[in-house]
């Protein structure tokens, strides 16, 4: 018996890895309140106003905006560590045409949501597009391509801000953010409408980026725009949860892969689980729908007083005030730290501008003995060493960081 508790355990424990590696929104925000009490204040108010605007008989006759298209502002952050990274603008647009299709309810897979659930099926009448102008109202395409020493990101929000070597959000009040990087085991994650403005937005992994050219169709940011919008997944992150949503019939947890027929769980009535839902853990050519439910929940946010009613009043489809030449696409031609001249006679450099993190770190420098002949602090991305005193011979230079270390040999003439 023990050792059949053992595998059902290491069974469940590889089943919740694949649940996280495909969004991990729900861990994320869970992790957020725990650690901010005002967060959860802020989630309950706009969860009370949800209710309370969904309750309403004039729910789509509150403002002249919410019973039209809602057009959505966004801006792409690409964070690049090598030149393949940097990803292409069509593949950009490919993966914003998707989005756009699932949300207006135009993909041809419509043709697989079954009987019982096509008559609540959504258009959800919003449509997501590249920004015009930023911030400032400086002309842009709505990408911002950043090269940064990360390799790798974790889901610590470091990716939203320029001092940690991420790039900062666009007041997110009047735009959507996207983060686009090397996110290390997750395909994606969202913040909740609430969360602290220097943040909000979604972050996508390179391999989360697709659409109808690419062997997945993008619904990691359908999804996660899911959450940004503020739906659940849809079994509610329990049990038979609740994503607040009175069509979404109550399942017992996530599915995987891509199942067919009627799955049923948690009582639910003869349609069974909608694991075809957007919301769900499903691959993604077997998502396609979201519900009139889940339209009315998100579109309660640009009500008057809504979270996100501000996007309606949002400046970024306005002609630009400011036509600026764009800056150069910086990317080092070298990935590792260069040492120059070599031989030396009198001085040593060495170039650490491909990232900036070696400031603050200390160089050593060995003879072929292992014997420490010279320690210096690095106080610039290039740094400047005296060997005037260094007889001659061979040496070595060694430093490290978190994530790299370096080893050179150089000679002394």
């Amino acid at each position: 018996m023990m050792k059949l508790f053992l595998f059902l355990l290491v069974v469940l424990s590889a089943v919740q890895v694949q649940a996280q590696n495909k969004c991990y929104s729900a861990e994320y925000m869970a992790r957020a309140v725990a650690g901010d009490a005002s967060l959860k204040n802020r989630l309950e108010k706009i969860e009370a106003f949800a209710k309370h605007v969904s309750g309403s008989s004039s729910v789509n006759q509150r403002t002249q905006f919410t019973s039209q298209v809602i057009k959505i502002p966004v801006v792409f952050h690409v964070l690049y560590n090598t030149p393949d990274e940097n990803i292409k603008p069509e593949k950009i647009l490919d993966q914003l045409n998707a989005l756009n299709r699932d949300f207006r309810r135009k993909n041809a897979d419509t043709v697989n949501t079954p009987l019982a659930f096509a008559p609540i099926a959504a258009d959800m009448e919003m449509e997501f597009q590249l920004a015009k102008s930023d911030p400032a109202g400086r002309s842009t395409d709505g990408i911002v391509r950043k090269y940064t020493p990360v390799k790798y990101w974790m889901t610590d929000d470091k990716m939203k801000f320029n001092s940690t070597y991420g790039d900062n959000a666009w007041d997110s009040r009047s735009y959507l953010n996207i983060w686009i990087c090397n996110l290390k085991d997750e395909l994606g994650y969202s913040v909740l409408p609430g969360s602290d403005l220097s943040i909000d937005g979604i972050v996508l992994a390179f391999s989360a980026i697709g659409g109808s050219g690419s062997s997945n169709k993008g619904r990691t940011l359908v999804h996660e725009a899911g959450h940004w919008l503020n739906l659940k997944h849809i079994w509610g992150d329990s049990y038979c949860g609740e994503d607040d949503v009175n069509d979404t019939p109550k399942q017992s947890t996530y599915t995987e892969g891509c199942p067919t027929g009627e799955r049923r769980s948690c009582g639910n009535n003869q349609a069974g689980d909608m694991y075809m839902n957007y919301m769900d853990f499903t691959n993604d050519g077997c998502m396609n729908l979201f519900t009139k439910g889940q339209k009315q929940r998100a579109r309660t946010l640009f009500e008057a007083g809504g979270y996100r009613n501000s996007i309606l009043n949002t400046t970024a489809f306005n002609p630009p005030t400011i036509y600026a030449a764009p800056l150069p696409d910086f990317y080092p031609q070298w990935m590792e730290a260069t040492i120059y001249p070599n031989p030396a006679t009198s001085y040593l450099k060495i170039n650490l501008e491909y990232d900036e993190r070696w400031v603050g770190k200390e160089v050593l420098v060995f003879d072929m003995t292992g014997k420490i002949k010279l320690k210096k602090i690095i106080t610039s991305t290039i740094l400047q060493i005296d060997v005037n005193r260094l007889a001659r011979g061979v040496y070595f230079i060694r430093a490290e960081k978190e994530d790299e270390k370096i080893h050179k040999k150089f000679i002394k003439l």
